[in-house]
């Protein structure tokens, strides 16, 4: 299975960005089975998986796996998240993590919103339910207005293919780089309202105005989208394909894995010969910020496949939010034993490369010359991006968990393929 079939898998999640200061209140409760979440307290770093009916306090963080749903106390509000396993969604969403708590005044439910997706539904009687979500630094105020009434909101951040890593100043006196965050709020039923500030957008199902985006580059737009039908990643579980119901088989054993024994059921599923489910315990290491396990698993990849995948989690790992950046060179330079010049190489590489540097024959004589890099890690991402930009080299013969000879012999195929100066030759025409 390759990065488009497991891109959607809604996993356990890390630190959240902007957590509440937990308040032990209790606020909402679990309706899904058991482990479908685990939760990690405020101020705590060890996660614990939860039985179905747990309650649940306002601080902690929540991490969601596909069809993990909790009601607001009260029962007013209904907040599911959802996975897109066949990669429909207009943004990379891996996992799911949220904090309850953080309303403000006149709320139903109040939650901060760290990434991926989460459905809210008003289950009152009669009468709007209002829910208060938090993200980045934005408080949007959504007003579902009737019964039943059902809103998705998708949130992922990432960095811009060029961007320079750069190691944060020590002084505080340059404020260093950050990940975009971008945002998409769409109305699957009913209709509802956004408040943002003083601006408030009424919105409705398809046919009609649907659809608000925000980045933390250009902010919101004011005036929203306009659907004719809902768009086909609306209802992720509708009309799987063969691959999508793979990896949803496969999320769903680790869920009830998990429910039993959670450190041994991502143990397992590392060492799982079904490529999803080994994907399930990568994204599920990266999810939980344990960069030395992911980074042990990368170096003991056995197949491009594995790899490949492992890059995607820990350059997911790294759009999160700022200064995740500066934490993983930290993590190279100190537990992997990177030289700092190393690791600021391992960073620009997880970084990526500009459209202008990749029509630079320069961009591709420094990856060839890195194929026979005494660490791993640097040859091995430089493996990673040759393949993509050049797809001719696929059929070179490379080994993540290879010797430096079998890196210099790949070495020589590509710099036959893409001679130094020359830019590579044009993919043959379909």
């Amino acid at each position: 299975m390759r990065l488009g079939s497991i891109v959607a898998l809604v996993l356990a999640a890390g630190a959240a960005s902007a957590q509440p200061e937990r308040t032990e209140r209790t606020v909402a409760k679990v309706t899904s089975a058991a482990g479908t979440f685990s939760v990690r307290p405020a101020n705590e770093t060890a996660f614990k998986v939860l039985p179905a009916g747990a309650d649940l306090s306002a601080g902690d963080l929540l991490l969601a796996l596909p069809g993990a749903s909790l009601e607001s106390s009260d029962g007013s509000v209904a907040v599911k998240s959802l996975a897109d396993y066949d990669n429909r969604s207009p943004l990379p969403i891996l996992e799911t993590a949220l904090v309850l708590g953080g309303a403000q005044k006149g709320a139903d439910l109040g939650l901060t919103l760290d990434r991926g997706r989460v459905d809210l539904t008003n289950k009152k009687p009669r009468g709007a339910a209002v829910v208060a979500v938090q993200f980045a630094d934005q408080l949007w105020t959504i007003t579902l207005d009737e019964p039943g009434a059902r809103v998705a909101v998708e949130l992922c951040g990432r960095w811009p293919s060029g961007a320079r890593f750069r190691v944060a100043d020590p002084k505080g006196t340059e404020k260093p780089p950050a990940p975009v965050a971008s945002l998409v709020l769409l109305v699957l039923k009913g209709s509802a309202r956004v408040t943002s500030g003083d601006t408030t957008v009424a919105l409705n199902a398809p046919p009609g105005p649907a659809v608000l985006e925000w980045d933390s580059v250009t902010g919101g737009k004011a005036q929203p989208k306009k659907l004719t039908a809902l768009p086909d990643w609306a209802e992720p579980d509708a009309n799987l394909t063969t691959v999508g119901k793979n990896v949803a088989a496969a999320v769903e054993k680790f869920r009830a894995a998990r429910a039993q024994d959670g450190p041994v059921a991502i143990e397992r599923f590392l060492e799982s010969k079904d490529p999803a489910e080994q994907r399930v315990a990568l994204v599920t290491l990266g999810a939980q910020d344990a960069l030395v396990e992911l980074a042990k698993s990368l170096s003991a990849a056995k197949t491009l496949e594995e790899w490949d995948f492992g890059i995607t989690v820990l350059r997911h790992w790294l759009g999160r939010c700022a200064g995740q950046d500066q934490r993983l060179y930290q993590t190279l330079t100190t537990a992997r034993g990177l030289t700092p010049a190393e690791a600021k190489i391992v960073m620009q590489l997880l970084f990526g490369f500009s459209a202008a540097e990749t029509r630079a024959p320069e961009t591709y004589e420094v990856l060839i010359d890195y194929l026979a890099h005494e660490k791993p890690g640097i040859r091995n991402l430089s493996a990673w991006h040759l393949v993509r930009l050049v797809p001719q080299g696929k059929s070179i013969p490379y080994k993540p968990d290879g010797t430096a000879a079998d890196a210099a012999r790949a070495q020589a195929e590509w710099r036959k393929l893409v001679p130094a100066g020359e830019l590579p030759p044009a993919p043959p025409k379909k």
